[in-house]
């Protein structure tokens, strides 16, 4: 349990600097994480932590000390390849294909293809590579399998428009078409989280942020992602109504029936009038196996303009 712990405590900071950087907001990663990851600091052997400071540094401009802190960098055995990728991101950064090319890909013929398959940046900087140096085609499965790992990655837009790209080149259209559409989807969800994040910093005493993100996790069915957001907002925000009704639908989605029915219930019980939130109840009492009781909140769901019909278990 103490491990444990000490592995939570450990991501905390990681979490919020990953948030910063993908907010660009590079700096508050640069003056949160520098002494931790040098020296005598608490992160000095995470090679995750010091991989992110040094893309902050050089998200700020300041690549020299970028390069410095990765060469200085003493990672622990387990956490080296954070370091070695992020050692790729700047030789990328500086059209060095060779460079990126020799951290980031295993020999030829190799299963996996890349040095660090346990690393979804490293599948989407070996495909980069790839692609900038003209093997589209070797490029696409790296990238697939980016996409598998991290679909929800700020950087998965990029990802889908390189797939575009390989499928208009073997010349199959009717894939790339699919394909411009997914890369739209995940352009689209990115904006909207990223917009959401930021509104929940500019303010954090208000609820419907915090709402917005879970929706969106629970739109790309996310369930256990969404079912931690909609935690904390009841927690925080437990007179919002609206919190308790995304739970329920999280813990619906991961099958916590009991939970998921407690989690509406107490929706309910905050707004009456909440057809949305009835409607999500009455599917779990269907869940349930409780047609009787379903059945009373199907007619409250249809009282109050619902015209959703009854789904069948």
């Amino acid at each position: 349990m103490i491990a444990a712990l000490f592995l939570v405590l450990a991501q905390e900071p990681l979490a919020r600097w990953r948030e910063s950087i993908e907010l660009d907001l590079p700096s508050e990663v640069v003056e949160a994480g520098s002494a931790r990851v040098t020296g005598t600091g608490d992160l000095a052997a995470d090679g995750e932590a010091i991989a992110l400071v040094a893309r902050a540094l050089s998200a700020t401009g300041d690549e020299t000390r970028a390069a410095e802190l990765l060469a200085r960098a003493k990672p622990s055995e387990t956490s080296r390849g954070w370091v070695e990728v992020a050692r790729a991101r700047l030789a990328l950064g500086r059209d060095d294909l060779a460079g990126a090319r020799a951290v980031l890909l295993a020999a030829p013929g190799a299963d996996p293809p890349v040095t660090f398959p346990a690393i979804p940046e490293c599948w989407l900087l070996a495909g980069r590579t790839l692609a900038r140096g003209g093997e589209i085609a070797r490029a696409a499965p790296l990238l697939e399998r980016f996409l598998a790992l991290a679909p929800l990655d700020a950087e998965a837009p990029s990802a889908w428009h390189v797939l575009v790209g390989a499928a208009i080149e073997r010349g199959d259209e009717a894939r790339a078409a699919e394909l411009r559409a997914r890369a739209l989807e995940s352009a689209r969800w990115t904006a909207f989280y990223r917009t959401r994040r930021l509104q929940v910093r500019e303010r954090p005493d208000e609820p419907l942020p915090l709402l917005g993100i879970a929706e969106l996790f629970l739109a790309a069915g996310e369930h256990a992602r969404a079912r931690e957001i909609a935690r904390e907002l009841v927690a925080r925000f437990p007179s919002f109504c609206r919190g308790f009704e995304a739970l329920g639908r999280a813990e619906r989605g991961l099958a916590e029936l009991e939970s998921a029915r407690a989690s509406l219930e107490r929706g309910v019980a905050c707004d009456p009038a909440a057809a949305r939130t009835i409607l999500e109840l009455a599917r779990v009492l269907d869940a349930l196996g409780q047609d009787e009781a379903a059945a009373a909140r199907y007619a409250r769901y249809r009282e109050l303009g619902g015209t959703e019909p009854r789904t069948e278990r």
